[in-house]
């Protein structure tokens, strides 16, 4: 069955209970063939991988509970039923495992950005340091936050259990 096909048929939640096996050797597109399999019943070589997966140079694509949850985000974010974007959301969450959050969205940043964003986020929300208060940290000399004994440095610090990335 092609994907436009695998689309059509989550859409009206008709689909196997199974996984979808695509070409592993080329880009999917909507008229790529792909296979359900039951993984529990296919025959299967020394490593425990199905024939039929080697035998047709298939890989993994996604369960059919996640395929319908890509077509219905992909609908929202079309406005309508849209194969073309369907598509892109379905390549998006095979690669990244996420939901983009617009049609043609680019990759999402590399996990450390992600970690240093929030980790600014969570520094900056500690608020300004007060000059009237020092800090309880052996050895410093900054201020204290609003709700804090500690500097926003230490405060980050006894929070987060790691050490602090900023010293501003």
């Amino acid at each position: 069955m092609t994907l436009r096909e695998v689309f059509h048929q989550a859409k009206s939640r008709t689909l196997p209970k199974q996984w979808l096996y695509l070409p592993a050797d080329a880009e999917w597109t909507l008229d790529s063939e792909g296979t359900f399999l039951d993984w529990e019943s296919e025959e299967k070589d020394e490593d425990e991988i199905p024939l039929v997966v080697k035998r047709k140079n298939l890989r993994e694509g996604l369960d059919d509970g996640t395929i319908e949850q890509v077509v219905d985000w992909a609908d929202r974010l079309a406005g309508g039923e849209d194969d073309s974007a369907r598509l892109d959301v379905f390549r998006y969450y095979h690669r990244f495992d996420a939901f983009p959050d617009r049609l043609g969205a680019p990759a999402p940043p590399p996990a450390d950005e992600i970690m240093r964003q929030l980790d600014r986020e969570f520094y900056d929300s500690l608020g300004a340091e007060r000059t009237d208060t020092k800090c309880r940290h052996d050895g410093c000399g900054r201020g204290t936050t609003k709700f804090s004994v500690f500097c926003r440095v230490h405060q980050f610090e006894q929070v987060k259990k790691r050490p602090c990335p900023f010293q501003h």
